[in-house]
């Protein structure tokens, strides 16, 4: 199902497999084939419709369009024309990442546009003044800044919907996605129900969702953006990844990236004060306490910090001497930054490189406090780390706890994985996985079973327990599965993530 698009000329464009390079889309005596890309008749107009759709059409023989039935399947002379579709709606993935470049286009021809009085008309022309740069602040949330006015956002407040946003919670957007058009909706996070709308005369106006089309915006990538997975570590190049999205909610699947808050980049190492007169305390300066119990460590630990507005890490717990670390019974104080992330929730702590020699640490509690206000939030835990054992997890998640209760669950997922039923679909490689929901993410989990490897066998299930504070509403999940010698390829039919607490499913197909 994914083709690499090469402009011939003009219109004319060759759709190549990007499984069989060599195979392209053709339609031959009006039938839709693979052959080789340099035939003729793999050479396809393409007429895009005054609703933003898109019809395939051959260059040799005009009037012969790709078509399909509502049942998906292929059309040919036993189907005739009855129920018969050739318009397809163009999705690009990535429009949003991070560090973006877009046009928010309204027509063919027009776009949304900041005006010089700041005010923001969906009648502008498709240049520079049209620009906006995306900034990520989470899954499917982005702000909008003006490229010709930078420090200039998008925002609705006061009843008004202007340019004039300075990048506060008013500037804050939901990227909500209208599939059957290929469009996308701005909702307000701050007046949640409220969208970036066009009057008539195209100035924009907030407005609630009617049905009407005066919300429908449909991006345009002028310069890509950079992806990063929220609370995992950068990708290596060679490693696949899938971000797939739940099948039950299409309408309002948000876009599949993983979230990056709008602040620099992740806070790097922090080591604590040596000696000297310290200055006053800056308003994103905290101290970290962690309490070792009966088993102690020389690993890396590494941090992540969660609020409603992002999140901050991995921040690497570490001080000149490591080995003065994490020895029994012992409590390690850290100085971190931690940049506007809004009310922190839950932490989560990961063990890195851990010693043979030292198969457990005993993880008794962490403390975070606010060294300006000398607010204080306790995250109480009496676990168990370990990277070699196979009946402990080697990273943990701890809620905010207030007056003795966790303000949020752990909850265990039952992720169920569907290995495809074709030739060489199993795969012995490590397979990590990721779940996205509307309150954060899971981390990069591995899969793995107490006591045996985990091989993904043609045709078979795998199921894991994944468990996290309680992510919400689960959005998408991220599949990663890294080549070896043994394994190169690997086929996942879906995942089926499962709450039990509440009888949910999410059902996320891959098929590929």
């Amino acid at each position: 199902g994914l083709f690499d698009v090469n402009v011939k000329r003009r219109n004319i464009c060759i759709f190549s497999s990007h499984q069989m390079p060599s195979l392209a889309l053709a339609l031959v005596r009006g039938r839709v084939t693979g052959k080789s890309k340099d035939k003729a008749c793999c050479e396809l107009r393409v007429h895009l419709q005054a609703n933003s759709c898109a019809i395939l059409e051959s260059a040799s023989y005009p009037g012969h369009t790709v078509a399909f039935n509502r049942q998906g399947k292929v059309a040919d002379e036993t189907t005739g024309h009855a129920g018969l579709s050739k318009e397809f709606v163009v999705h690009v993935k990535g429009v949003f990442h991070h560090g973006a470049i877009i046009l928010l286009n309204t027509s063919f021809c027009q776009a949304l546009s900041l005006r010089p009085d700041g005010s923001c008309s969906g009648s502008g022309q498709q240049q520079q003044e049209s620009y906006w740069k995306v900034h990520k602040i989470g899954s499917g949330l982005c702000m909008f800044e003006s490229v010709k006015k930078p420090r200039m956002y998008l925002k609705i407040k006061d009843d008004q919907c202007d340019g004039t946003g300075t990048g506060d919670e008013y500037c804050h957007f939901k990227i909500e996605k209208n599939l059957d058009t290929g469009s996308v909706s701005l909702e307000s996070v701050r007046n949640k129900g409220i969208y970036v709308g066009l009057l008539p005369d195209g100035q924009t106006k907030p407005v609630v969702n009617t049905g009407e089309r005066n919300i429908f915006f449909y991006p345009q990538v002028i310069k890509f953006g950079r992806e990063k997975p929220m609370g995992t570590s950068a990708a290596p190049k060679q490693e696949k990844e899938d971000l797939i999205e739940p099948q039950f909610q299409p309408a309002k699947a948000l876009e599949p990236e993983p979230r990056r808050p709008s602040t620099p980049s992740p806070s790097k190492e922090m080591r604590n004060p040596q000696g000297g007169e310290c200055p006053l305390p800056s308003d994103d300066e905290w101290k970290v306490s962690v309490l070792t119990g009966n088993a102690g460590t020389e690993a890396s630990v590494a941090l992540w910090i969660y609020g409603d507005r992002g999140l901050t890490g991995p921040i690497t717990l570490d001080k000149d001497n490591r080995k003065q670390l994490f020895f029994p019974r012992q409590e390690d104080e850290f100085q971190v930054k931690i940049n506007n992330i809004g009310n922190i929730y839950k932490i989560r702590i990961e063990l890195d490189g851990l010693p043979n020699e030292q198969p457990e640490w005993n993880l008794q509690r962490v403390i975070l406090q606010h060294l300006k206000s000398k607010k204080t939030l306790n995250f109480p835990e009496n676990t168990w780390l370990s990277k070699n054992r196979d009946d402990r997890e080697f990273l943990c998640e701890l809620p905010v706890v207030e007056a003795g209760k966790p303000i949020y669950p752990i909850v265990s997922y039952r992720v169920s994985v569907h290995t495809g039923d074709l030739e060489q679909a199993d795969t012995a490689s490590a397979v990590c996985l990721c779940i996205y929901g509307t309150r954060g993410d899971s981390g990069l989990r591995l899969l793995r079973k107490t006591g045996t490897p985990v091989t993904f066998q043609r045709g078979m299930v795998s199921v894991f327990e994944v468990e996290a504070v309680s992510l919400g509403e689960l959005q998408k999940v991220l599949l990663r599965c890294e080549a070896s010698a043994k394994s190169q390829r690997w086929y996942c039919d879906k995942v089926i993530v499962t709450e039990a607490e509440n009888n949910s499913e999410y059902v996320f197909s891959c098929e590929r």
